[in-house]
C-alpha cells in the first residue's frame, strides 16, 4: 500500500454535525426577526388606534389579534405550530386543575400586593388611585347592569385575555427572548422579565401606573408558572379567563 493511500485512510470523515454555536446564532438571529414582527405590530397598530376615540376601547383587543396572526405566521415560517411552544392538554385533568386553581389565587394575590405597593410608592397615592379608576371606568363605564354588553366582554376577556395574551406573552415572546439571550446565563429569566415589562406595558393605556406594575408582577408570576408547567399553556389560559370573569362580574354588579 503506498503512503498517499494509507494516509487517505487515516484521514478523518467530515463532521456533519452542526456546531452548538452556529445553532444559537441562527437561533436568535430568528428570534431577533420574530421579535421585530409581532412587537411591530403590537405597538404599531395599538398607537394608531388609540388616535381615534371610537376605536379607543379596543386599540388593546386588536392589535393583540393581529400580533397573534404575525405570531402564526412567523411560527409557520420557521417550521413551528402553537402545539411545540405549550398549546397541549395535559394527559392529567387533577393536575391541570391544581395548576389552575393555583394560577388563579396567586396572580390575584400578587396583582392586589403589587398595586398597593405601588400606590404606596407615589407621592401621590390618592391621585394615582383616582388616574386609575377613571381610566376603568372610561372602558366599562356602560357595563353596570347591562348584561348584553357583560357578556360581551366576558367574550373578549376569554379570547384576548385568556387565550391571545397567554398565547402570544407566555407562549411566543418567552420563548422568542430566550432565544435572543440564548449566549449569556440564565436566558430564561430574562425572557420572563421582558415579556412581563411588555405585558404590564401594554395595560397602563387604561390601568393608569399601578396597572402597569400589577400586571407586571401578574407577568411575572404567570411566566414563572408556565416553565413549572413544563411550558404548557391550558392552565394560565384558564385562570387568566376565570381571573378576568370574575373581575367583569364585579364591575357588572357595580
Amino acid at each position: 500500500m503506498s503512503k498517499v493511500q494509507s494516509e487517505s485512510k487515516i484521514q478523518p470523515a467530515p463532521l456533519s454535525v452542526e456546531p452548538q454555536q452556529m445553532k444559537n446564532s441562527t437561533a436568535a438571529k430568528t428570534a431577533l426577526i420574530d421579535l421585530v414582527w409581532v412587537l411591530s405590530t403590537l405597538y404599531v397598530l395599538k398607537y394608531a388606534f388609540l388616535q381615534f376615540h371610537s376605536f379607543w376601547t379596543y386599540a388593546g383587543p386588536i392589535s393583540l389579534l393581529a400580533s397573534l396572526a404575525v405570531a402564526t405566521w412567523r411560527l409557520k415560517r420557521n417550521n413551528q405550530t402553537w402545539q411545540s411552544i405549550g398549546f397541549i392538554h395535559d394527559s392529567s385533568h387533577l393536575k391541570l386543575t391544581l395548576w389552575t386553581v393555583g394560577a388563579l389565587v396567586l396572580t390575584i394575590l400578587m396583582g392586589n400586593v403589587a398595586s398597593q405597593i405601588a400606590e404606596a410608592l407615589v407621592a401621590n397615592p390618592e391621585a394615582l388611585s383616582e388616574q386609575s379608576t377613571n381610566y376603568m371606568q372610561n372602558r366599562f363605564a356602560e357595563v353596570p347592569g347591562n348584561l348584553g354588553l357583560y357578556l360581551m366582554w366576558i367574550a373578549i376577556s376569554w379570547l384576548i385575555g385568556g387565550f391571545t395574551e397567554e398565547l402570544l406573552f407566555r407562549g411566543f415572546l418567552i420563548n422568542r427572548f430566550e432565544n435572543l439571550f440564548s449566549k449569556i446565563p440564565f436566558a430564561i429569566v430574562f425572557a420572563i422579565l421582558f415579556q412581563a415589562l411588555i405585558f404590564g406595558q401594554q395595560h397602563m393605556y387604561y390601568q393608569g401606573v399601578v396597572g402597569l406594575v400589577s400586571t407586571g408582577i401578574i407577568g411575572i408570576v404567570s411566566g414563572v408558572i408556565y416553565v413549572l408547567c413544563k411550558r404548557r399553556l391550558w392552565a394560565l389560559i384558564l385562570s387568566h379567563g376565570l381571573a378576568n370573569t370574575l373581575g367583569m362580574t364585579m364591575l357588572y354588579l357595580s
